[in-house]
């Protein structure tokens, strides 16, 4: 267990280090568009959004809708235009101690996991490293494709993403994979 968590502070680390050079340098603003008249659409959202949320157009109840609205609702979706807006009416630090500490922890339970799975695969090094890999492929695979698929998030967003995925999955394998022992080497010092 000792090693298991050794191997996951060092794995978050790792993925802290690599998101930070992923998101502000490698990656900085991919898929992302400045937006037009952007006092204009301030105002316009300041006046009509009551509330931080996540809204989506053309709007629909999607628990509580009739035949009527969704006959509606599907019209409006196929004529345009389409949307999401994420909105938060108060200002803050987009780089605040809150958000670093929030990314840490969910990097240090990325690495847990990994370090838990890695302790449980007999294989080799690199295969270790290979399967941690695929997990976060399988992420990619999983919850960004949704994203990109139905919610149209733009392709170099998804491709940003998915990479910055897979590659810091991989870094924090290669160290992972070197602290945590193979289940293969633990069966055979527990054998002998």
């Amino acid at each position: 267990m000792k090693r298991i968590l050794i191997a996951a502070i060092s794995g978050c680390v790792i993925l802290f280090i690599w998101g930070a050079f992923s998101h502000l340098v490698l990656f900085i603003g991919a898929g992302f568009t400045p937006l037009p008249n952007e006092d204009t659409v301030i105002r316009t959202l300041q006046n009509t959004l009551p509330k931080q949320g996540l809204y989506f157009f053309p709007g629909k109840d999607f628990r509580r809708t009739t035949a009527g609205q969704e006959s509606t609702f599907e019209k409006k979706f196929k004529t345009g235009p389409v949307g999401m807006v994420i909105y938060r009416p108060v200002g803050g630090n987009p780089l605040s101690l809150g958000k670093l500490g929030t990314q840490f922890t969910s990097n240090f339970i990325t690495s847990l996991i990994i370090s838990f799975i890695v302790s449980l695969l007999a294989a080799s090094y690199w295969k270790r490293v290979f399967a941690v890999s695929l997990l976060a492929a399988l992420a990619c695979a999983s919850v960004s494709t949704i994203y990109w698929n139905w919610y149209e998030f733009p392709t170099s967003f998804f491709l940003a993403q998915c990479i910055d995925q897979v590659v810091g999955c991989m870094l924090a394998g290669l160290a992972i994979a070197i602290i945590v022992p193979s289940a293969i080497n633990r069966s055979n010092k527990n054998g002998r």
